[in-house]
């Protein structure tokens, strides 16, 4: 048995349904479906949201699991190791959109764009702001996966200064140098920005705490693309306040949506999107299901699947 929780578009549905016809999917909602059934589930294509423990327990048959985005945090790994489940996911559809999304605050960073607009809707005539050069700042990203990868393509195409830290010690295109995690120390102190792209595990939550902060100069900014965690939000508060660092763009957070009334709306240098820096743009869907059709065209031959999760 084959779910979907993907709600996908009919045409994808169709798609699968014309291409697979001796693998039907079912495209529901888990809380649709009898015990009796969640024991027979063995595919499971979802965002990964509803795998909640009490679920994947109940899943007896389970064999294949396809996470829709990147991001895996709510999944119970520990039992889904214990019971043998070949995990993938969609790391990649997205990589190019967030690297996007990074060089057009990079950009508005040093075009001083937000100043331009404020003094503009004023009426103010600013010609004493002075702008900067991409091409002579330094990037740091922290975490050289697809997104990362993506990201110092982008900054060296502007003649950026493109520095690494990743478990991955082999050149990467387009980075000049890479340190390991314990070296960051040294690398934040040569960045303009810092660039987040890691996923969030044990050994990444809470990284970015006082020591980082203050260990990047005083004009440096925070960009986050990975996951809130990966940042103390106390100590970013305090950074900011104390003109330790300059500011911090975050896409991504702790608790979604960020709560009204929580600190990090009310500081001027702290800008806010609702982690949205890789999703609603139209080919998401499109390259999700793309890697869906490859993998479930190799099932079950697992060593051929695209995007195998180790765990």
């Amino acid at each position: 048995m084959i779910v979907s929780t993907l709600d996908l578009e009919d045409k994808f549905k169709v798609q699968l349904k014309d291409e697979f016809p001796g693998m039907p999917v079912i495209h529901t909602q888990l809380s649709s479906l009898s015990i009796e059934q969640l024991a027979e589930v063995e595919i499971m294509m979802t965002y990964g949201y509803d795998m909640t423990t009490e679920m994947v327990q109940k899943m007896s048959r389970l064999k294949w699991l396809h996470i829709g985005q990147s991001g895996m945090d709510p999944l119970p790994f520990d039992l889904l190791k214990k019971k043998g489940v070949y995990l993938t996911n969609s790391r990649g559809i997205n990589s190019g959109i967030i690297s996007e999304y990074v060089l057009c605050a990079m950009l508005n960073i040093a075009r001083k764009t937000f100043q331009y607009e404020e003094k503009a809707r004023q009426k103010i005539w600013a010609s004493d702001i002075e702008v900067e050069e991409l091409s002579l700042k330094t990037v740091g990203i922290f975490g050289l996966g697809m997104v990362g990868k993506e990201i110092a393509k982008r900054c060296k195409a502007f003649g950026m200064r493109v520095l690494g830290v990743d478990v991955l010690s082999e050149g990467v295109p387009f980075v000049d140098q890479i340190y390991l995690p314990y070296q960051r120390q040294a690398v934040l102190a040569q960045c303009d920005f810092a660039v987040l792209s890691m996923p969030l595990l044990p050994s990444t939550k809470g990284m970015f705490d006082r020591s980082e902060f203050s260990a990047l100069p005083n004009n440096a900014w925070v960009i986050n693309v990975g996951r809130g965690p990966l940042i103390v939000n106390e100590a970013l508060v305090e950074a900011i306040d104390s003109g330790k660092i300059a500011g911090a763009v975050l896409d991504v957070f702790s608790t979604e949506p960020l709560p009204a009334d929580d600190v990090l709306w009310t500081r001027k240098n702290i800008w806010i999107t609702p982690h949205h820096a890789g999703d609603h743009f139209p080919q998401y869907a499109p390259r999700m299901v793309e890697i869906i059709r490859y993998n479930m065209a190799r099932y079950p031959d697992f060593k051929l699947m695209r995007n195998p999760i180790l765990y």
